[in-house]
């Protein structure tokens, strides 16, 4: 599919209808990512574990999933909607350890001493596939009133 091509991707279930195809290492008792929608452009990223949010501290959350992800292609990781708070990541394509996303309670809501927990199996995140470009830097100092480099 070039960038002004699109098809429906709606009832196809096999791998046919995708672009490409993620080799992806998914550990006992872990869920594979999986779309939402047929028309979805991000997947959703599941809990492998349970997990004890303390208020709106931080808490990583291992996911048991390792992409392998093609040169030049990078996985945006992020909040899945309004339950969580996500620190955003991006995982290089040369990355090979298991994604473990940070997440908490979000900021605005009043959790202070509230304990609570995120379940596995539970939707923590969601992935956006997307391609990179690694340019060179031209570098150069600023020139003064004068014309001069400083």
């Amino acid at each position: 599919m070039g960038a002004f091509q699109s098809s429906d991707a709606h009832n196809h279930p096999s791998t046919d209808a995708f672009d490409l195809t993620l080799d992806v290492t998914v550990a006992e008792g872990a869920l594979p990512p999986r779309y939402e929608t047929p028309s979805a452009s991000q997947f959703s990223i599941y809990a492998n574990e349970s997990v004890a949010v303390d208020g709106c501290d931080w808490v990583s959350v291992r996911t048991g999933l390792s992409f392998g992800l093609p040169f030049m292609l990078v996985l945006l990781v992020r909040d899945a909607g309004l339950d969580w708070e996500v620190q955003s990541q991006v995982l290089d394509y040369d990355a090979t350890e298991e994604l473990v996303v940070r997440v908490r309670r979000p900021a605005t809501r009043n959790g202070v001493g509230d304990l609570t927990r995120i379940v596995s199996g539970t939707r923590v995140a969601v992935g956006l596939l997307l391609p990179i470009a690694r340019p060179a830097f031209h570098l150069y100092q600023p020139r003064t009133g004068e014309g001069e480099a400083v």
